[in-house]
């Protein structure tokens, strides 16, 4: 998956579903998507290999993890926290609706 990405840009996409009381206490359902557009730099067969023996990337979508400092993934546009796993702009623009 990373050699796919290497040198490309991809997007993260996250759906947050908010259920709340409204005024007159009925339920109130808002969702929406957030998306953040990287790019990954087109790094090395060997820094590559040095990052995967590393195991950082288990468990991670995209097989890497944003929050571990990897200089090789750059955020062009959107927000960090929705890569990183939940869209703390979004979620607090939904709940001040």
């Amino acid at each position: 998956m990373l050699r796919l990405l290497r040198g490309q840009t991809h997007s993260v996409l996250s759906g947050l579903c908010l259920i709340k009381k409204g005024i007159t206490n009925e339920m109130v359902t808002y969702q929406e998507t957030d998306s953040t557009r990287l790019f990954m730099q087109p790094i090395s067969d060997d820094l590559l290999e040095t990052y995967l023996d590393t195991g950082a990337w288990q468990g991670k979508s995209g097989a890497f993890g944003y929050q571990d400092g990897n200089d090789w993934i750059t955020i062009l546009e959107g927000s960090e926290s929705n890569v990183v796993g939940l869209p703390l702009e979004l979620f607090r623009t939904m709940y001040h609706k």
